[in-house]
């Protein structure tokens, strides 16, 4: 299997704009604010560093199990793409899993360095803060 950008993560997720990873890296629990439900447990640990999905082995629902059983870099390259997992990982309510079958379709389309740079763009407030999947005004300037 060909070495992908630890910031794609099997299912489409783009690690860069994870809640978590970006409250780290900005330092800024703010970040924290909005997120599911299912996550609210992990909202009042500190703040740790994260490498991505591919790198922390976090790959939730047997996806990562199935990409490398299919030899695949990412679910967007599986022949069974995208498969009835995928497709409930996809509609399981969490707003920033709701992407992800779009996500492959347009990295496989265009390529992981196209797709990471466009995804970056759209991760990145105009004035260079990052943003992240559930905070909708920049921690920086407010937009």
């Amino acid at each position: 299997m060909a070495k992908t950008n630890d910031f794609i993560a099997y299912c489409g997720l783009y690690c860069g704009a994870c809640s978590f990873k970006v409250g780290f890296d900005e330092n800024n629990r703010a970040h924290l604010e909005g997120i599911p439900a299912q996550y609210k447990r992990y909202a009042d640990r500190p703040l740790q560093f994260c490498a991505g999905c591919r790198q922390m082995k976090q790959c939730g629902r047997g996806l990562k199990e199935c990409a490398e059983k299919y030899n695949v870099a990412h679910c967007g390259l599986c022949k069974e793409f995208p498969c009835q997992r995928l497709k409930d990982f996809n509609n399981d309510g969490a707003t920033h899993h709701a992407d992800i079958i779009a996500n492959l379709k347009r990295l496989k389309e265009i390529g992981e360095d196209a797709w990471l740079k466009e995804q970056e763009k759209r991760w990145t407030c105009s004035c260079g803060a990052k943003r992240s999947w559930y905070l909708t005004q920049c921690p920086k300037c407010g937009k």
